[in-house]
Protein backbone atom coordinates (compact mmCIF):
# COMPACT_ATOMS: atom_id res chain seq x y z
CA UNK A 1 0.00 0.00 0.00
CA UNK A 2 2.89 2.38 0.72
CA UNK A 3 4.27 1.67 -2.75
CA UNK A 4 0.91 2.56 -4.33
CA UNK A 5 0.76 5.73 -2.22
CA UNK A 6 4.16 6.82 -3.55
CA UNK A 7 3.06 6.13 -7.13
CA UNK A 8 -0.13 8.16 -6.71
CA UNK A 9 1.82 11.06 -5.17
CA UNK A 10 4.29 10.87 -8.03
CA UNK A 11 1.57 11.03 -10.66
CA UNK A 12 -0.05 14.04 -8.99
CA UNK A 13 3.25 15.95 -8.89
CA UNK A 14 4.42 14.60 -12.25
CA UNK A 15 1.52 16.25 -14.08
CA UNK A 16 2.91 19.64 -13.01
CA UNK A 17 6.37 18.65 -14.24
CA UNK A 18 4.75 17.66 -17.54
CA UNK A 19 2.94 20.99 -17.92
CA UNK A 20 6.22 22.87 -17.46
CA UNK A 21 8.02 20.53 -19.87
CA UNK A 22 5.39 20.87 -22.61
CA UNK A 23 6.34 24.50 -23.09
CA UNK A 24 10.03 23.60 -23.08
CA UNK A 25 9.40 20.96 -25.76
CA UNK A 26 7.38 23.40 -27.83
CA UNK A 27 10.17 25.97 -28.03
CA UNK A 28 12.76 23.29 -28.75
CA UNK A 29 10.62 21.83 -31.53
CA UNK A 30 9.47 25.07 -33.19
CA UNK A 31 12.11 27.74 -32.52
CA UNK A 32 14.92 25.14 -32.38
CA UNK A 33 16.58 26.52 -29.27
CA UNK A 34 17.06 25.09 -25.78
CA UNK A 35 15.54 27.79 -23.58
CA UNK A 36 17.52 27.83 -20.34
CA UNK A 37 15.26 30.62 -19.04
CA UNK A 38 12.15 28.45 -19.21
CA UNK A 39 12.15 27.73 -15.49
CA UNK A 40 12.16 31.47 -14.81
CA UNK A 41 8.92 31.82 -16.78
CA UNK A 42 7.38 29.26 -14.45
CA UNK A 43 8.77 31.10 -11.42
CA UNK A 44 7.39 34.44 -12.62
CA UNK A 45 3.99 32.84 -13.15
CA UNK A 46 3.99 31.76 -9.52
CA UNK A 47 4.80 35.30 -8.40
CA UNK A 48 2.08 36.83 -10.60
CA UNK A 49 -0.45 34.45 -9.02
CA UNK A 50 0.87 35.23 -5.53
CA UNK A 51 0.75 39.01 -5.92
CA UNK A 52 -2.63 38.92 -7.65
CA UNK A 53 -4.04 37.17 -4.60
CA UNK A 54 -2.22 39.56 -2.28
CA UNK A 55 -3.77 42.51 -4.12
CA UNK A 56 -7.28 41.03 -4.19
CA UNK A 57 -7.36 39.82 -0.58
CA UNK A 58 -5.29 42.62 0.93
CA UNK A 59 -3.20 39.97 2.70
CA UNK A 60 -0.05 40.78 4.64
CA UNK A 61 2.98 38.51 5.05
CA UNK A 62 4.33 35.77 2.79
CA UNK A 63 1.33 33.41 2.58
CA UNK A 64 -2.02 34.94 1.53
CA UNK A 65 -5.11 32.84 2.28
CA UNK A 66 -7.59 32.16 -0.50
CA UNK A 67 -10.47 29.88 -1.37
CA UNK A 68 -9.81 27.22 -4.05
CA UNK A 69 -11.86 29.10 -6.67
CA UNK A 70 -10.08 32.39 -6.02
CA UNK A 71 -6.67 30.70 -6.18
CA UNK A 72 -7.56 28.97 -9.46
CA UNK A 73 -8.80 32.28 -10.88
CA UNK A 74 -5.25 33.64 -10.70
CA UNK A 75 -3.96 30.97 -13.11
CA UNK A 76 -5.27 32.63 -16.33
CA UNK A 77 -3.98 35.98 -15.07
CA UNK A 78 -0.47 34.54 -14.70
CA UNK A 79 -0.73 32.91 -18.13
CA UNK A 80 -1.83 36.14 -19.83
CA UNK A 81 0.96 38.19 -18.27
CA UNK A 82 3.68 35.67 -19.12
CA UNK A 83 2.36 35.21 -22.65
CA UNK A 84 3.02 38.90 -23.21
CA UNK A 85 6.46 38.63 -21.57
CA UNK A 86 7.41 35.59 -23.65
CA UNK A 87 6.21 37.16 -26.90
CA UNK A 88 8.19 40.32 -26.21
CA UNK A 89 11.36 38.41 -25.28
CA UNK A 90 11.24 36.41 -28.51
CA UNK A 91 10.65 39.48 -30.66
CA UNK A 92 13.19 41.68 -28.92
CA UNK A 93 15.99 39.30 -27.97
CA UNK A 94 15.75 35.64 -28.83
CA UNK A 95 14.95 36.28 -32.51
CA UNK A 96 18.37 37.91 -32.84
CA UNK A 97 20.12 34.59 -32.23
CA UNK A 98 17.54 32.15 -33.67
CA UNK A 99 19.10 30.04 -36.39
CA UNK A 100 22.66 30.90 -35.36
CA UNK A 101 25.14 28.81 -33.42
CA UNK A 102 23.56 26.56 -30.77
CA UNK A 103 26.15 27.60 -28.20
CA UNK A 104 25.22 31.27 -28.71
CA UNK A 105 21.53 30.58 -28.07
CA UNK A 106 22.46 28.70 -24.90
CA UNK A 107 24.55 31.66 -23.71
CA UNK A 108 21.76 34.16 -24.44
CA UNK A 109 19.02 32.17 -22.71
CA UNK A 110 21.32 31.36 -19.78
CA UNK A 111 22.13 35.05 -19.41
CA UNK A 112 18.43 35.85 -19.60
CA UNK A 113 17.80 33.29 -16.85
CA UNK A 114 20.37 34.91 -14.55
CA UNK A 115 19.05 38.40 -15.33
CA UNK A 116 15.43 37.49 -14.51
CA UNK A 117 16.53 35.69 -11.35
CA UNK A 118 18.56 38.64 -10.06
CA UNK A 119 15.93 41.23 -10.96
CA UNK A 120 13.33 39.17 -9.09
CA UNK A 121 15.56 38.96 -6.01
CA UNK A 122 16.01 42.72 -6.05
CA UNK A 123 12.28 43.29 -6.50
CA UNK A 124 10.78 40.80 -4.01
CA UNK A 125 13.78 39.47 -1.97
CA UNK A 126 14.80 35.81 -1.90
CA UNK A 127 12.33 34.79 0.82
CA UNK A 128 10.20 31.75 -0.15
CA UNK A 129 6.50 32.49 -0.58
CA UNK A 130 3.44 30.31 -0.91
CA UNK A 131 -0.30 30.57 -1.44
CA UNK A 132 -2.38 29.13 1.38
CA UNK A 133 -5.55 27.54 0.00
CA UNK A 134 -8.21 26.78 2.61
CA UNK A 135 -10.31 23.60 2.68
CA UNK A 136 -12.77 22.35 5.28
CA UNK A 137 -11.14 18.94 4.81
CA UNK A 138 -7.77 19.14 3.02
CA UNK A 139 -7.57 15.48 1.97
CA UNK A 140 -9.69 12.54 0.89
CA UNK A 141 -9.14 8.79 1.10
CA UNK A 142 -9.93 6.37 -1.72
CA UNK A 143 -9.43 2.63 -1.09
CA UNK A 144 -6.82 3.40 1.52
CA UNK A 145 -4.91 5.94 -0.60
CA UNK A 146 -4.74 9.45 0.88
CA UNK A 147 -4.81 12.29 -1.65
CA UNK A 148 -4.55 15.98 -0.89
CA UNK A 149 -7.36 17.91 -2.54
CA UNK A 150 -5.04 20.73 -3.53
CA UNK A 151 -2.72 18.30 -5.32
CA UNK A 152 -5.72 16.80 -7.11
CA UNK A 153 -6.77 20.27 -8.26
CA UNK A 154 -3.23 20.98 -9.45
CA UNK A 155 -3.16 17.57 -11.20
CA UNK A 156 -6.39 18.27 -13.08
CA UNK A 157 -5.25 21.81 -13.88
CA UNK A 158 -1.89 20.60 -15.23
CA UNK A 159 -3.60 17.98 -17.40
CA UNK A 160 -6.00 20.66 -18.68
CA UNK A 161 -3.07 22.93 -19.58
CA UNK A 162 -1.33 20.11 -21.45
CA UNK A 163 -4.50 18.97 -23.23
CA UNK A 164 -5.36 22.56 -24.11
CA UNK A 165 -1.95 23.09 -25.67
CA UNK A 166 -2.23 19.85 -27.64
CA UNK A 167 -5.71 20.76 -28.87
CA UNK A 168 -4.62 24.28 -29.80
CA UNK A 169 -1.75 22.99 -31.92
CA UNK A 170 -3.95 20.41 -33.65
CA UNK A 171 -7.18 22.30 -34.32
CA UNK A 172 -6.54 26.04 -34.65
CA UNK A 173 -5.21 28.03 -37.59
CA UNK A 174 -2.42 29.47 -35.44
CA UNK A 175 -1.57 26.00 -34.16
CA UNK A 176 -1.28 24.66 -37.70
CA UNK A 177 0.96 27.61 -38.61
CA UNK A 178 3.19 26.83 -35.63
CA UNK A 179 3.45 23.18 -36.67
CA UNK A 180 4.25 24.21 -40.23
CA UNK A 181 7.08 26.46 -39.02
CA UNK A 182 8.39 23.59 -36.89
CA UNK A 183 8.48 21.26 -39.89
CA UNK A 184 9.91 23.65 -42.48
CA UNK A 185 10.17 27.41 -41.83
CA UNK A 186 11.21 28.21 -45.41
CA UNK A 187 8.21 26.40 -46.92
CA UNK A 188 5.93 27.98 -44.31
CA UNK A 189 7.15 31.44 -45.33
CA UNK A 190 6.52 30.64 -49.01
CA UNK A 191 2.84 29.93 -48.34
CA UNK A 192 2.35 33.21 -46.48
CA UNK A 193 2.95 32.30 -42.84
CA UNK A 194 4.64 35.01 -40.78
CA UNK A 195 7.45 32.87 -39.39
CA UNK A 196 8.67 35.40 -36.82
CA UNK A 197 5.16 35.97 -35.51
CA UNK A 198 4.61 32.21 -35.26
CA UNK A 199 7.85 31.79 -33.34
CA UNK A 200 7.04 34.66 -30.99
CA UNK A 201 3.57 33.21 -30.42
CA UNK A 202 5.19 29.87 -29.65
CA UNK A 203 7.49 31.51 -27.12
CA UNK A 204 4.50 33.27 -25.58
CA UNK A 205 2.45 30.06 -25.38
CA UNK A 206 5.40 28.21 -23.87
CA UNK A 207 5.81 30.91 -21.22
CA UNK A 208 2.05 30.94 -20.56
CA UNK A 209 1.74 27.21 -19.90
CA UNK A 210 4.85 27.33 -17.68
CA UNK A 211 3.27 30.25 -15.80
CA UNK A 212 0.06 28.28 -15.29
CA UNK A 213 2.04 25.40 -13.82
CA UNK A 214 3.97 27.88 -11.68
CA UNK A 215 0.72 29.22 -10.24
CA UNK A 216 -0.30 25.70 -9.18
CA UNK A 217 3.18 25.03 -7.78
CA UNK A 218 2.87 28.18 -5.64
CA UNK A 219 -0.27 26.64 -4.11
CA UNK A 220 1.16 23.24 -3.18
CA UNK A 221 4.86 23.95 -2.63
CA UNK A 222 6.56 27.35 -2.46
CA UNK A 223 8.21 29.78 -4.83
CA UNK A 224 11.47 31.69 -4.70
CA UNK A 225 13.55 33.56 -7.31
CA UNK A 226 16.13 30.76 -7.60
CA UNK A 227 13.77 27.85 -8.21
CA UNK A 228 13.80 28.07 -12.01
CA UNK A 229 17.00 26.13 -12.71
CA UNK A 230 15.83 22.85 -11.21
CA UNK A 231 12.61 22.97 -13.25
CA UNK A 232 14.56 23.75 -16.41
CA UNK A 233 16.72 20.68 -15.76
CA UNK A 234 13.66 18.53 -15.07
CA UNK A 235 12.03 19.80 -18.25
CA UNK A 236 15.12 18.82 -20.21
CA UNK A 237 15.01 15.30 -18.76
CA UNK A 238 11.28 14.97 -19.47
CA UNK A 239 11.57 16.19 -23.07
CA UNK A 240 14.38 13.72 -23.79
CA UNK A 241 12.36 10.96 -22.09
CA UNK A 242 9.29 11.64 -24.23
CA UNK A 243 10.92 12.67 -27.48
CA UNK A 244 11.86 16.17 -28.62
CA UNK A 245 8.84 18.17 -29.80
CA UNK A 246 6.26 15.59 -28.66
CA UNK A 247 3.49 16.98 -26.42
CA UNK A 248 2.14 13.49 -25.51
CA UNK A 249 5.74 12.45 -24.87
CA UNK A 250 6.24 15.37 -22.47
CA UNK A 251 3.10 14.34 -20.59
CA UNK A 252 4.21 10.73 -20.23
CA UNK A 253 7.76 11.81 -19.39
CA UNK A 254 6.53 14.16 -16.66
CA UNK A 255 4.34 11.51 -15.07
CA UNK A 256 7.23 9.04 -15.24
CA UNK A 257 9.70 11.49 -13.69
CA UNK A 258 7.31 12.41 -10.88
CA UNK A 259 6.70 8.74 -10.08
CA UNK A 260 10.41 7.90 -10.13
CA UNK A 261 11.25 10.83 -7.83
CA UNK A 262 8.50 9.99 -5.31
CA UNK A 263 9.48 6.32 -5.23
CA UNK A 264 13.13 7.24 -4.77
CA UNK A 265 12.36 9.72 -2.00
CA UNK A 266 9.97 7.33 -0.26
CA UNK A 267 11.94 4.11 -0.55
CA UNK A 268 15.53 5.43 -0.45
CA UNK A 269 16.08 9.14 0.26
CA UNK A 270 15.12 12.49 -1.28
CA UNK A 271 18.85 13.18 -1.71
CA UNK A 272 18.94 10.59 -4.50
CA UNK A 273 16.03 11.83 -6.64
CA UNK A 274 18.06 13.84 -9.17
CA UNK A 275 20.79 11.20 -9.36
CA UNK A 276 18.25 8.47 -10.16
CA UNK A 277 16.41 10.67 -12.67
CA UNK A 278 19.55 11.53 -14.63
CA UNK A 279 20.74 7.92 -14.47
CA UNK A 280 17.49 6.87 -16.14
CA UNK A 281 18.06 9.59 -18.74
CA UNK A 282 21.48 8.16 -19.58
CA UNK A 283 20.06 4.64 -19.86
CA UNK A 284 17.27 5.84 -22.16
CA UNK A 285 19.71 7.74 -24.39
CA UNK A 286 21.73 4.56 -24.80
CA UNK A 287 18.72 2.30 -25.45
CA UNK A 288 16.46 4.70 -27.42
CA UNK A 289 18.15 8.02 -28.23
CA UNK A 290 15.02 9.46 -29.86
CA UNK A 291 12.97 9.11 -26.66
CA UNK A 292 9.79 7.18 -25.98
CA UNK A 293 7.68 8.99 -28.60
CA UNK A 294 10.41 10.53 -30.74
CA UNK A 295 11.33 9.52 -34.24
CA UNK A 296 14.85 9.08 -35.48
CA UNK A 297 16.10 11.43 -38.18
CA UNK A 298 18.01 10.11 -41.13
CA UNK A 299 20.59 12.11 -42.98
Amino acid sequence: MAFVQFVVNGLLVGALFAAVAVGFALIWGVVDIINLAHGEMMMLGGYVSYYTLTLVTGAQGTSPNASPLLAIATVPVAMAVLFAVGYALQRGLVSQVTGTDLFLTLLVTFGLSILIQQLTIQAVTANPRTISVTFADPSLTVVGIVMEKLKLIAFVGALALTAGMFGFLKTTRTGRAIRAVAQNPEAAALVGIDVEHARATTFGLSSAIAAGAGAFIAMILSIDPQMGLIYTLKSFVIVVFGGIGSVPGALVGGLLLGTVEELTAGLVSSKWTLAVSFSLLIVLLVVKPSGLFGEGVEE
